[in-house]
């Protein structure tokens, strides 16, 4: 089981976020922490963001990255779909 970390700039994000929205996205988080790749959402990114994953949750994006060694899901971002490949 991987532990999954938020950083501060996404998880102050996710608390702004309606409590529906909230909801769904940490339960996803939490869905992370079994298996972080293996679900049929989580695509790797190419490009720049070589090394990171993505998931699309309606307009939302949640961009992390893993740590194998330390068996560690590290969330660097989460909003919608525009904003958060700048």
């Amino acid at each position: 089981m991987y532990h999954v970390v938020v950083h501060r700039r996404a998880a102050r994000y996710l608390q702004r976020l309606p409590r529906a929205q909230r909801e769904r996205l940490q339960s996803l988080l939490s869905d992370l922490a079994l298996e972080p790749v293996r679900r049929p959402d989580v695509n790797p990114m190419v490009g720049e963001w070589k090394g990171y994953y993505r998931i699309r949750v309606g307009d939302m994006r949640i961009i992390f990255w893993l740590d194998t060694q330390e068996m560690t899901v590290y969330v660097d971002h989460i909003g919608p779909r525009g904003d958060v490949y700048k």
